[in-house]
């Protein structure tokens, strides 16, 4: 029993002495253990609270960025895009208005809707008129430039030259209406404007059918101070021009230098024939060289007239005349846009009521046929009335212009028409038709 006991005292002895250091020794460790993990937790919890100020933060100061980068971006954006934007915007000219009952004439009208009362004429009403004509020629002439193909431009030596309309900007390009100016090999195009700078110039499109063409000049690369002297052309209506109304007419009208000139519209109806349309005059009695070019304005600076050698009727005496431009905007919107005008190579005419009383389907007869045109390679002969294009009826030249203005080069069309017999009846005939153009010589 005794030894026992005393067995079991050494033995708890044995174990208070192991238990001793190992509390010295092991505590520590334990006190630093449970510190180290006590400090991790700890900031594991501050972490995730820093975590979520963060991420509110974030999301706040981007919520904010984003809206200041919208507004500023509205603000700044047609700065920026002529400088960012690799795609012009399309160009659309607005459609001619038809008189109204009160309207004034010509495109312009009285402040009070009113049709202006005609007055007497006397020396004051006169000076007055000359100094309202004074008024819209300074403005409109800042839409007036000039196209030259020049191989020198520290010489200028200049090989061509015409007067350019400031026509329509597609906001990565300033783009200029004249007729067509050819280069040679080490020619480029330039344009000058109306403060003297050079700015050379890139074909957007042609057309041989009227002799028309448009440049573009890069926004990018016109100073500042010049655009403070450019301004586009604003369009009128040719179709209420009236005979002896007084118009502005800009730009080189001898094929020299620059000029301005007063005058008034002198005719109604007079129109040259081309291939695909009949284009209505605008003449004047002011006089010019045939070899002229520049632009006809209403008294109000509005874009009536395109002056152009194609456009110089035979027999006028010398006087200045031009396209206009309700009969030619179609054109100029298609070329502004770098796209071909449609073309067949039919010159024709309307078949008048006293025709078709003696037989004649009515449509467009076929006066001539342009060689190698579509037309005839589709095998349409002079003498032939084109009664419908892709079933629909055609009753005009005019609407048959409209039609074909509607479609693309390259596009197959069905011409229906009507060729006369042996015995002098007329039988129907169709034509299938692949739509060219006149881009190319």
């Amino acid at each position: 029993m005794y030894t026992n006991k005393r067995i079991v005292k050494e033995m708890r002895a044995s174990m208070e002495e192991r238990k001793v250091p190992q509390e010295e020794l092991g505590g520590e460790t334990e006190r630093e253990e449970y510190s180290f993990l006590q400090e991790v937790i700890k900031d594991e919890e501050g972490g995730r609270k820093r975590l979520k100020r963060g991420i509110f933060k974030a999301t706040v100061y981007g919520a904010f960025l984003g809206i200041a980068a919208s507004v500023s971006f509205c603000l700044f954006r047609p700065w920026l895009e002529p400088h960012f934007n690799d795609n012009p915007s399309k160009v659309e000219f607005p459609e001619d208005e038809e008189e109204k009952e009160g309207d004034g004439d010509a495109g312009g009208e009285a402040d009070d809707g009113k049709k202006e009362e005609k007055k007497e004429l006397d020396e004051d009403s006169y000076r007055r008129v000359l100094q309202n004509l004074n008024t819209e020629a300074a403005r409109t002439k800042r839409c007036i430039v000039s196209v030259s193909s020049i191989a020198d431009i520290a010489g200028q030596e200049k090989a061509d030259s015409s007067a350019g309309i400031l026509i329509a900007d597609n906001g990565i390009e300033l783009l200029v209406f004249s007729k067509i100016i050819d280069t040679k090999e080490g020619e480029n195009i330039w344009i000058t404007f109306s403060d003297g700078k050079h700015h050379m110039a890139a074909e957007k499109m042609r057309d041989y059918n009227l002799g028309f063409c448009v440049y573009a000049v890069a926004r990018n690369e016109i100073e500042k101070d010049t655009w403070s002297g450019i301004e586009l052309a604003q369009m009128g209506n040719s179709n209420l021009v009236e005979n002896g109304e007084a118009v502005i007419i800009l730009g080189r009208l001898f094929g020299a230098d620059e000029s301005v000139s007063y005058g008034v519209a002198t005719a109604e109806e007079e129109y040259v024939d081309l291939a695909d349309g009949r284009y209505r005059l605008i003449s004047t009695n002011v006089a010019g060289a045939k070899q002229g070019s520049g632009a006809i304005f209403n008294r109000w600076g509005s874009l009536i007239g395109i002056i152009s050698p194609t456009s110089i009727v035979e027999g006028n005496n010398g006087r200045i005349s031009g396209y206009g431009i309700s009969d030619i905007k179609d054109i100029v919107e298609r070329l502004s846009n770098g796209t071909p005008v449609p073309y067949t190579g039919i010159c024709g005419m309307d078949v008048t009521e006293e025709l078709t009383e003696k037989g004649m389907p009515q449509g467009v007869y076929v006066k001539e046929i342009k060689p190698d045109s579509p037309a005839m390679a589709a095998g349409l002969q002079s003498g032939d009335v084109i009664i419908g294009i892709d079933g629909q009826n055609i009753v005009s030249l005019s609407n048959y212009h409209s039609i074909l203005m509607q479609k693309s080069e390259g596009t197959l069309i069905k011409l229906q028409g009507c060729r006369q017999g042996a015995g002098d009846e007329y039988v129907e005939i169709e034509f299938s038709v692949t739509i060219g153009s006149r881009n190319n010589k």
